[in-house]
């Protein structure tokens, strides 16, 4: 069974070559990369001619406009030629036995996705106790290369941060996959777990142009229902500050929240 593993990557060059410096690692040798070049104008590409030849795995090169990070995802997954796809963003180090890991899971689950664990520099691992759409990133996980041409691939009108991986997962879900945790494939990710607020804000925006495509029961979901913002709303004020304290944790929780409300009241003009 090959394995076909995904990359887009927008000018991140150095990430990129330890993240393809870490699949040379892979004791699973059966697998392809395919990486998606989106608009890179950092020497990506002549990075990418440089190791080519080199790699013990075959690599294969997709360059295009600027598109953003879904339509460099689908242009690779159409390349593929695997039965399993493993999504891999470019600040992804994959731990040598992930591929294997990967692999055999298919081998003995059939129409699964995997959502695999994600380690970050401060030695938190990310991993979903209760795996399902909601958790489903492109960050170590992997499906049926069949299953993503079914469902249409990621949605590219879902530009912003946060959005295109949840739509995604929902409509694998909706297809009849199921969702199941990965423990012993790993990856490490080159990068902060700190919450960012503007990748918040843009998250609460997606997460309400979801909500408002599949309905009430996502928006409960997905936290953006205006009854729960409304009461999110009343606790993350200056009240609520004296008694949940300003913690940093709710800076997020309130970008998000500013994010979803704009995002309605646009929906709403």
């Amino acid at each position: 069974m090959l394995l076909s593993v995904i990359v887009p990557t927008h000018n991140r060059m150095n990430l990129l070559e330890r993240c393809l410096a870490a699949l040379e690692l892979q004791t699973w040798r059966e697998f392809e990369v395919i990486v998606a070049v989106d608009g890179s104008t950092d020497g990506t590409l002549a990075l990418l001619e440089a190791v080519g030849h080199r790699q013990p795995f075959a690599l294969t090169v997709l360059s295009q406009a600027q598109s953003g990070r879904s339509a460099a995802r689908n242009a690779a997954i159409k390349a593929a030629t695997g039965e399993i796809l493993l999504l891999c963003d470019d600040d992804l180090q994959l731990e040598p036995e992930t591929l294997a890991r990967h692999h055999a899971f298919h081998e003995v689950f059939k129409n699964r996705v995997a959502i695999a664990a994600v380690r970050f520099p401060d030695g938190v691992t990310r991993f979903p106790t209760r795996p399902g759409w909601m958790n489903f990133s492109g960050c170590n996980a992997s499906l049926p290369r069949t299953a993503a041409l079914e469902v249409g691939l990621f949605d590219e009108s879902l530009g912003g941060y946060g959005g295109e991986d949840l739509e995604f997962g929902l409509r694998l879900e909706r297809h009849g996959l199921k969702f199941k945790a990965l423990s012993d494939a790993s990856a490490y990710h080159d990068g902060t777990r700190v919450p960012n607020p503007e990748k918040a804000y843009s998250a609460g925006r997606q997460a309400v142009q979801i909500a408002h495509r599949y309905g009430t029961g996502v928006a409960w979901q997905l936290g953006v229902h205006e009854t729960l913002l409304t009461a999110k709303r009343a606790l993350l004020n200056p009240i609520g500050d004296a008694i949940l304290g300003k913690d940093s944790n709710y800076v997020f929780e309130r970008a998000y929240l500013k994010g979803a409300r704009d995002a309605w009241s646009d929906l709403a003009r």
